[in-house]
């Protein structure tokens, strides 16, 4: 067990910023203690809990320690603060999180918050690759009083990591070392099953039946040969992933010096055979050193390699999960003879193409932090920082010579295609800040100056050649050169340059006010909006320090409110400000060309002000603590891509246009039931509810349709938009939808049905409906858990849930539509219409099959046991002063262990094909639709942790 666990093991854990409180005394009902000084990062500052002014949510290094996966730091916010919404993309290892702080930002899909990783700014990808052993605590700011700090960068929230230091005392070394595995979640428990060979064989005899063309008409002989090759095509392709997680770290220091390093390494080779999913290594090292009572240094490095092989997500048959819905149970893999059977009904065998096709990325990040801090007087310090991030990715796209998709592909000689990436970035901030604080006997003020400027380049380059000379290497000089052969790639720059000013007052910790004030300078703004200003004021009243409170029921009793405008310009494209143009090739010159984009001096930020009202409390000696929030957040000037007059030339142009507003309540709480020396029970749990509604689209428009979802004035963004299905006609089978309108056309039938008019027509031009209380994003989400510690043993269990969101299943509609009849299916397709009176049944197939309508529009509610971990920890006590080691702990962890949902699937994975929603011109709305996406898993995992 680690220092800081020690330090908790003494009294109850405590959740989402809430105060640690050590136990003194063996009596539970004694009600002296002497409180633990926590202090937080805020921002730009550190603060004592007591003189906190905002929204936000502190999540501890020992409460990450009950989450798994350690490959993905940012999964392991689920269920941890209210107002913060986490699902993990897909199942694959290192995925990265969506994360989103107070509900959807915008009209693009993008509700990335900003992270900052010890004053270094990074997105979701960057950050995935911290290792979450190295995190002291993760604190998520919500309101504006909190992000202001960040201008132009913090509307959609921010998450402030702050990594582990060194500390005075003896150098305390740790060694931990997980090891586990992963399945996929069995079809069963997410409320489905697939045919097997002889059920696959009879609902094509069915099909046939009904004049359904297109299957085979096998003979009773030829169907048992089909039988004898029975075989689940799932553990062909999938198999029980292999987890080890090493990290080895050391911290300690004096009065003049402080350090801390680790070296971690963890492999997850995923669930997909033949594909080695994650290699990571990391390294960390910091050090700070007093040269004199005045000035202090210090240098922070960081290293992370990763190696990630990935697999097509997409939906055809080059996805591993598609493909083994899809493939009959009675197709081989392999022929008699061991050659590929490339005689599938997909046209294309999944397993040659995992080996022969390949995927793979090398990622290489470091990032360095130096600093000076100069102590002018007790009241007045000056520091001076230099935060720098480099990061490079190289993708590789193997396409061997002779591979099935290479003669597809390159023609029936083969010719092997080999595709490279290069993507590099190198961002810095340079930053001065002056630091006044000073205490006049009752009253203290403290005010803070920062002048930043910050640089980001990258540059990409995508080559690609065709025609292997040697088709065992994946070098670029091993094809021959040819007019097939690609070369692209940009390069970007862009600076931003800002002043900050923070102020806070108090009066004996008892008001408390707070403001800030920030301006951007951007190259990212057009030269009509250069700068912009944005700011933040917070009052705070800790009514419990006051006297007639003294000693009463309530410990802690704090009440807050606070305003302020923030902005986003990350949702602005690269040169969006000016127009530009485009290179080429024309015969053997080279062309210029003006893009179909206009750049726009008037592009700016996008605007966020938030109005937030909270309470913080504890009572009954501090065992029950908690908070509630209430907030409002008005977005404004949303960036977005508009035509403009057809009589310009068909150009478009991207504009400042749209708002929204987004209102929720916020609730956590902590609640120490038992809290003696050797046995501690604490209880924790958070909840948000959220809404929100468009104000304005374009200032023209008042609804746009996104395919299956769609904008519009007045409603929740991305409610979907689909024909309503009413059920079967027991008379005869068919498929009926409800209608609006009064005269049926020709060879149609209109119906009542609950007191509506049906139809048995699909007709998705006339009768496609704004379905506007359904939407992905949900209404009510959050987590809750308790910690049990007695005489050495530890339990720790989460759960995580949401409820009030759809999710559209393709999934479900492919597996149980007769179009697909010639793929493997549901057996959920058995339950169709056969005979007349027949109800809660599938229509009657038809050579159409199933069409897109609410029929497959499903709640995504859920209640997921999130983990469980079991420890024991050997005490110095214990193990004896003979021995070396401070302590020993040992534990098992599992992660996905039951999932409680009617929805048809996995109901978390927030992306339902990669390929098809997370392009570059796409809109990606989280959760929106199921289908056929890397799976998620169940993971168990041993580790033993040792101090010394």
């Amino acid at each position: 067990m680690n220092v800081k666990l020690s330090v908790l093991s003494a009294g109850a854990l405590f959740f989402i910023g809430q105060t640690a409180w050590a136990q003194k005394v063996k009596k539970d009902t004694v009600l002296q203690e002497n409180k633990i000084d926590e202090v937080v990062v805020t921002g730009y500052q550190k603060k004592a809990k007591d003189e906190i002014a905002q929204a936000q949510s502190t999540i501890t290094a020992d409460e990450l320690k009950t989450q798994t996966p350690t490959t993905s730091v940012g999964n392991m916010l689920q269920g941890r603060a209210s107002g913060v919404f986490v699902q993990s993309r897909n199942g694959q290892p290192g995925s990265t999180a969506e994360i989103n702080i107070r509900g959807i930002s915008g009209f693009s899909g993008n509700s990335e918050p900003l992270y900052v990783v010890d004053g270094i700014y990074m997105t979701a990808r960057q950050f995935n690759a911290v290792n979450g052993n190295d995190v002291e605590n993760m604190v998520v700011l919500k309101d504006a009083a909190a992000t202001a700090q960040y201008g132009s960068r913090g509307a959609n929230g921010v998450v402030v990591v702050t990594t582990k230091k060194g500390r005075n005392g003896r150098t305390q070394y740790s060694f931990e070392n997980r090891l586990g595995f992963s399945q996929k979640i069995s079809d069963k428990e997410l409320n489905f099953e697939m045919m097997n060979s002889a059920q696959k064989l009879q609902y094509e005899r069915e099909m046939r039946a009904l004049g359904l063309s297109g299957l085979p008409n096998y003979t009773a002989n030829q169907e048992q040969e089909l039988l004898k090759l029975d075989h689940n095509w799932q553990k062909d392709i999938l198999r029980t992933s292999f987890l080890q997680s090493y990290l080895f770290s050391a911290r300690g220091g004096s009065e003049k010096n402080k350090f801390y390093y680790s070296l971690g390494y963890d492999k997850d080779n995923g669930i997909v055979r033949d594909i080695n999913g994650l290699d990571r290594y990391t390294g960390r090292f910091n050090f700070e050193n007093n040269l004199s009572d005045k000035l202090k240094v210090g240098l922070d490095l960081g290293i992370a390699y990763q190696y990630t092989q990935n697999v097509r997500d997409r939906n055809n048959a080059q996805s591993p999960f598609g493909s083994m819905y899809r493939y009959n149970p009675f197709e081989s893999v392999y022929n008699p003879d061991g050659s590929y059977n490339y005689n599938l009904r997909q046209g294309f065998n999944i397993i040659e193409a995992l080996r022969n096709n390949l995927d793979y990325e090398q990622r290489l990040r470091l990032t360095g932090n130096v600093f000076g801090e100069y102590k002018i007087n007790k009241n007045l310090s000056y520091r001076m920082y230099f935060n720098t991030l480099y990061d490079n990715l190289v993708n590789t796209n193997n396409l061997k010579r002779g591979s099935q998709l290479d003669v597809i592909v390159n023609g029936a000689a083969g010719l092997g295609t080999l595709r490279k990436t290069t993507f590099y970035s190198f961002n810095y901030i340079y930053g001065n800040r002056i630091d006044f604080k000073k205490q006049f006997e009752d009253h203290f003020i403290s005010a803070t100056g920062v002048v930043e400027f910050n640089s980001e380049f990258t540059e990409n380059i995508a080559a690609s050649g065709t025609n292997y000379k040697n088709p065992n290497s994946d070098a670029p000089s091993n094809t021959i050169p040819s007019d097939k052969n690609t070369f692209t790639g940009d390069k970007v720059k862009s600076t931003l340059f800002s002043l900050l000013g923070l102020f806070e007052y108090n009066y004996k910790k008892k008001y408390l006010i707070t403001g800030s004030i920030r301006q951007d300078k951007s190259s990212k703004f057009g030269a009509n909006n250069k700068s912009g200003i944005f700011w933040s004021g917070s009052l705070a009243w800790n009514i419990a320090k006051e006297e007639f409170l003294n000693g009463g029921f309530f410990n802690e009793l704090k009440l807050r409110g606070s305003y302020g405008t923030v902005g986003n310009d990350r949702s602005i494209p690269n040169f969006a400000n000016v127009g530009y143009v485009s290179y080429g090739d024309y015969g053997t010159g080279a062309t210029m060309t003006p893009t179909t984009i206009a750049g726009n001096p008037d592009i700016k930020w996008e605007t966020n002000k938030t109005t937030d009202l909270g309470i913080d409390f504890a009572f009954l000696n501090n065992r029950f603590r908690g908070a509630i929030e209430v907030y409002r957040a008005d977005r404004n000037d949303f960036i977005q891509l508009l035509p403009l007059p057809y009589e310009s030339g068909n150009y478009s142009v991207y504009r400042n246009l749209g708002d929204m507003r987004n209102e929720g309540l916020e609730t956590e709480f902590t609640f120490d039931v038992i809290r003696k020396k050797n046995l501690k029970l604490s209880l924790r749990g958070n909840s948000t509810w959220q809404r929100s509604k468009i104000t304005s689209l374009d200032g023209v428009s008042t609804q746009r349709n996104l395919g299956e979802t769609s904008l519009k004035v007045g409603e929740t963004p991305y409610f979907y938009r689909l024909v309503e299905y009413a059920g079967v006609n027991p008379a005869d089978g068919k498929a009926l939808y409800y209608t609006d309108r009064a005269t049926p056309d020709a060879g149609e039938n209109f119906y009542t049905i609950n007191g509506r008019t049906a139809t048995d027509v699909y007709n998705a031009t006339a009768d496609i409906k704004d379905l506007t209380n359904k939407s992905p994003i949900p209404k009510f989400f959050g987590g809750f858990g308790f910690t049990l510690e007695a005489y050495g043993f530890d339990l720790s269990a989460d759960f995580s849930f949401k409820t009030g969101a759809y999710t559209y299943n393709y999934q479900t509609k492919i597996l149980q539509s007769a179009s697909s009849r010639t793929n493997n299916m549901s057996t959920d397709a058995f339950n169709y219409w056969k005979n007349p009176g027949d109800t809660n049944v599938l229509p009657k197939p038809t050579a159409v099959g199933l069409r897109d309508s609410d029929q497959f529009l499903e709640k995504s509610d859920y209640l997921r046991f999130r983990t469980l971990m079991v420890g024991y920890t050997f005490s110095k006590q214990t193990l004896g002063e003979s021995i070396p080691v401070n302590s020993i702990r040992v534990y098992v962890q599992g992660q996905n262990l039951l999932t409680w949902t009617s929805f048809k699937g996995d109901p978390e994975v927030a992306v339902g094909s990669g390929e098809n929603q997370l392009g570059v011109s796409q809109t990606y709305v989280s959760g929106s639709y199921a289908l056929f996406s890397y799976p998620a898993v169940r993971q168990f995992m041993f580790g033993v942790q040792v101090e010394f």
